[in-house]
């Protein structure tokens, strides 16, 4: 599904308009019948910020829509890539949603 996300930029604090198609990653819960989706974003295209000129989003990398205690919405990228994430997983049974 196309979508076009706002993201600000951690330096300069600017909002840009990124291009995505959001996508659902599935994680494994405790009971066999209920299933559990992480939505997530896909970049289609490499975003610099249009002021401060950092890379904002790469394709290779999948954003995922935190809330702070304020209720303020953050737009975090996962530095890995989708088949990493996807491989570990499976491996852990778990994905971690916070970014340090």
């Amino acid at each position: 599904m196309k979508r076009n996300l706002r993201m600000k930029c951690p330096n300069c604090g600017h909002w840009n308009r990124v291009p995505v198609n959001k996508i659902f990653i599935e994680q494994p819960s405790s009971e066999p019948k209920v299933r559990v989706l992480i939505p997530m974003y896909e970049p289609l295209e490499v975003v610099k910020c249009k002021k401060y000129g950092k890379v904002i989003a790469e394709p290779k990398e999948l954003i995922t829509i935190q809330h702070n205690r304020f209720g303020e919405q953050l737009c975090q990228r996962k530095k890995r890539k989708r088949r990493n994430i996807l491989k570990n997983w499976r491996k852990s049974g778990a994905i971690a949603l916070s970014i340090k």
